[in-house]
């Protein structure tokens, strides 16, 4: 078995026994108050309620948090997470999103985790759903079931980061999709489970087709997300 690897720096973790460095152990920013009451995005000013996404646009979801400030050292940590195959980082996300979100979770109390998913061709290069590893994570300590293929990625989209707000919903129109098995199952209550969040396009577009189903309320609980100002 390989030593784990530090989700910061990237070094052996040393003590073993570890999961993160322990001078590296609070380097990324934990997302505080001021914060947007409908997205979680960090706001510079108290007075604040809204971030500027969320008070030009509406979306489908009820309220959103999210543990990091989508930085550069920790986008580098979700790309190797997700694209050098560093499974184990997940050990470490799932428990600082618990250390800060766990009463939230237990309090929102929604009936299933739903991980985003990915496009079947995405899923088979990558070998893995970097938020299915984060939901299962979750699951296991609260105790909320995960239906992890309860929505499909219909077809193939580009890669959101090379757009803009405008084109980005455009590349998620129709992306997503019940899945037919559970066309039968209606939950009342949703929480979302992803990675990173940055204009909202995807948890929105994953919003709507859950409310198209008969879904009351929808939640999403994301690793990191943009600055909101």
């Amino acid at each position: 078995m390989y030593p784990s690897r530090c989700p910061v720096c990237g070094n052996i973790v040393t003590p073993r026994q570890q999961m993160v460095c322990m001078g590296c152990a609070n380097t990324f920013h934990v997302i505080k108050n001021p914060k947007c009451l409908k997205c979680g995005k960090p706001l510079e000013q108290e007075e604040q309620e809204y971030c500027f996404d969320c008070t030009r646009q509406t979306f489908h979801f009820n309220r959103g948090m999210a543990l990091w400030v989508y930085d550069e050292k920790v986008k580098k940590s979700i790309a190797n997470f997700k694209f050098h195959n560093r499974r184990e980082y997940s050990k470490y996300y799932v428990q600082e999103l618990l250390n800060y979100y766990r009463e939230e979770i237990i309090k929102t109390a929604p009936d299933i985790l739903v991980p985003v998913p990915l496009h079947k061709s995405k899923l088979k290069e990558r070998g893995f759903n970097q938020a299915y590893l984060l939901a299962q994570g979750i699951s296991k300590s609260v105790g909320i079931p995960v239906v992890e293929n309860y929505l499909i990625r219909s077809h193939k989209t580009k890669a959101q980061k090379r757009l803009d707000n405008r084109e980005r919903a455009n590349n998620l129109h129709g992306a997503f999709a019940l899945n037919s098995s559970y066309s039968e199952i209606i939950f009342n209550k949703i929480m979302l489970i992803d990675d990173i969040y940055t204009t909202g396009s995807t948890i929105d577009a994953c919003a709507e087709v859950l409310l198209q189903v008969g879904v009351k309320e929808i939640y999403f609980l994301s690793l990191s997300i943009g600055r909101g100002f």
